[in-house]
């Protein structure tokens, strides 16, 4: 009985302690926070990369490129905080300060850390000065070896200009960075930048990182039919690419460290085939260029003075276009429009020269009977007085050189002129001259002839010249 009452009292103990058991020794340990590592892309040109995440306090050390692929470790108020890992640091560079902690080699070339020391970042807005230059972004860890591009003097340190190492970091303004794409992430995770070289340690196994990266591409092509079989649809034939990037890091100990395989997918689509442009669509193309060409040259006549303006050859262009029977609806509308419009202005352009021929001519009666009048009056002190001209009759080439002298009344020839010097004679056609020599009537030419003895220019005879303006 006792023995029974024992196994109770053991069994009561039992349901009473295990529930506590359970809640305090196999309690779940609480989930971890998400990480905030990305891959990230700069969005603009000339994005700084800083050495703390402020605008105001932290300089800058570098210059981002639109596209450039970042290594995003975090974010907060504002700003991404990126791994210098990658071809977007390739000409970004860091300062080691040169004192006992690195052993420069006897070329200058190499730099060895003998103990850990502080990567500092450049300060770019002061020119990379070494004195401006304070603030740590990394640090190198003894037995790394550097390749030294330039050393730069301070007023009050001496500085090692090297490669930015991959394990340094800097501050980049979100609002210049988005989330990376599937394919831009796959080319920064085969874009695997070395980290500093170590020297080799005492058991002389060699601690470089080997990447390996495997890539499987597999490719299917889709084609999309046209519904319409016209000249302006086109074929179009879609291709999509998927690639598998997978990522191995062999360590020092040869352990193969595999990591997520990255899928890539990219439509790329086949450029359309050029339209084949049947004998219609280059007619009409043409018939098009030729309106807007018309209509450029109307505006420019239309500035021109009227009565010399070309309105007649313009209205015949548009003519052609408008007796095309295939000329189109909206063309031939305007073209119609424009043919009316130039018809007036020619009327209107002939109306003004009719004017101006009837006023040439007045002007001319007018200047004849002056000329008259002034004839008149030389007449006394000249043998004779007309207006020289060249003649058709005797122009010295199956009869003698001879000049013609014209009655600016009547228009009758008064006497021939001949002369030794014929040069002379041709600079005063079509003006009144005075003759003072011996005329006398040619009887093998049948015409009364004066040897010039002097001639002198009485005035120019305008209605000519007035005339040939026309």
């Amino acid at each position: 009985m006792r023995r029974i009452d024992h196994m109770k009292l053991a069994l009561l103990l039992i349901v009473l302690v295990l529930p506590v058991f359970n809640a305090t020794t196999f309690a779940q340990a609480p989930a971890a926070a998400p990480s905030k590592a990305y891959t990230g892309t700069v969005t603009a040109d000339n994005v700084y990369i800083r050495c703390g995440p402020s605008a105001s306090s932290a300089y800058p050390f570098g210059k981002l490129a639109l596209g450039d692929i970042l290594e995003v470790i975090d974010e907060g108020f504002g700003w991404a905080t990126v791994r210098t890992n990658g071809p977007a640091f390739r000409n970004i560079y860091g300062y080691v300060l040169a004192n006992d902690k690195v052993v420069l080699s006897p070329d200058g070339q190499t730099l060895t850390v003998n103990a850990e020391t502080d990567v500092r970042a450049p300060n770019i807005g002061a020119d990379g000065n070494a004195d401006a230059s304070f603030k740590a972004i990394g640090k190198v860890s003894v037995g790394s070896m550097l390749k030294v591009v330039a050393t730069m003097n301070g007023e009050r340190e001496k500085v090692y200009k090297i490669a930015v190492p991959a394990n340094c970091v800097g501050y980049v303004n979100l609002n210049f960075v988005r989330r990376s794409s599937a394919g831009e992430a796959a080319k920064m995770a085969q874009a695997v930048t070395a980290p500093a070289t170590k020297a080799p340690n005492a058991s002389g196994a060699d601690s470089k990182t080997i990447a390996v990266i495997e890539e499987k591409t597999t490719q299917t092509s889709e084609i999309i039919p046209a519904t319409d079989t016209t000249a302006e649809k086109i074929i179009t034939e879609e291709t999509k690419q998927e690639t598998v990037v997978t990522e191995t890091v062999v360590g020092s100990g040869s352990v193969e460290l595999p990591k997520a395989a990255v899928k890539v997918e990219e439509i790329v689509v086949v450029a359309p085939q050029p339209v084949v442009k049947t004998p219609q669509m280059i007619a009409s193309e043409k018939r098009r260029q030729t309106f807007k060409d018309l209509e450029v040259i109307w505006i420019t006549v239309k500035t021109e003075p009227l009565a010399s303006s070309e309105v007649g050859v313009l209205k015949d262009r548009y003519m052609i276009l408008m007796n095309d029977s295939e000329c189109e609806a909206e063309i031939k509308s305007v073209v119609e429009t424009r043919v009316k419009q130039l018809i007036v202005q020619i009327e209107a352009q002939q109306r003004i020269r009719q004017l101006k021929e009837m006023r040439g001519m007045l002007d001319a009666d007018t200047e004849q009977v002056r000329v008259l009048k002034f004839a008149l009056e030389a007449r006394s002190d000249y043998t004779v007085v007309g207006i020289l001209n060249a003649s058709s009759i005797y122009d010295g080439k199956r009869l003698p050189l001879l000049y013609r002298l014209v009655d600016p009344a009547v228009g009758q020839t008064v006497a021939y002129v001949s002369t030794k010097n014929p040069a002379q004679l041709a600079t005063m056609l079509g003006t009144l001259v005075g003759i003072r020599g011996e005329k006398r009537y040619d009887e093998a030419l049948r015409v009364s002839v004066i040897e010039p003895t002097a001639i002198e220019i009485l005035t120019t005879r305008k209605r000519d010249a007035a005339i040939n303006k026309q």
